[in-house]
């Protein structure tokens, strides 16, 4: 809710300083890329190791919080004319 505020006021022109005591956004519904996922479970993350095994972390984005997205519903479908497609998977 506090982003959505945010950006709300932002659009009406006002300046917005979010302050998160996570060191990533989003609270307990982000998304998370390899480094922080590790961190966040307080697992040591080598990034030499991670990268030679997993690849770089900033192309991984693992939500916190799975969604279920209806496969004929609207949000789907404004995905799929926006193209944003192309950055995610969709798995069944």
């Amino acid at each position: 809710s506090e982003c959505v505020l945010a950006g709300l006021l932002s659009v009406r022109g006002l300046r917005v300083l979010q302050i998160d005591r996570n060191s990533y956004y989003g609270g307990e519904c982000a998304s998370l890329n390899l480094k922080e996922l590790y961190e966040k479970h307080n697992k040591t993350f080598d990034q030499t190791v991670a990268e030679g095994r997993l690849g770089r972390s900033r192309d991984y984005c693992v939500d916190t919080v799975p969604k279920l997205l209806m496969a004929n519903g609207k949000l789907v479908k404004m995905l799929l004319q926006t193209g944003v497609t192309r950055y995610i998977d969709f798995n069944g």
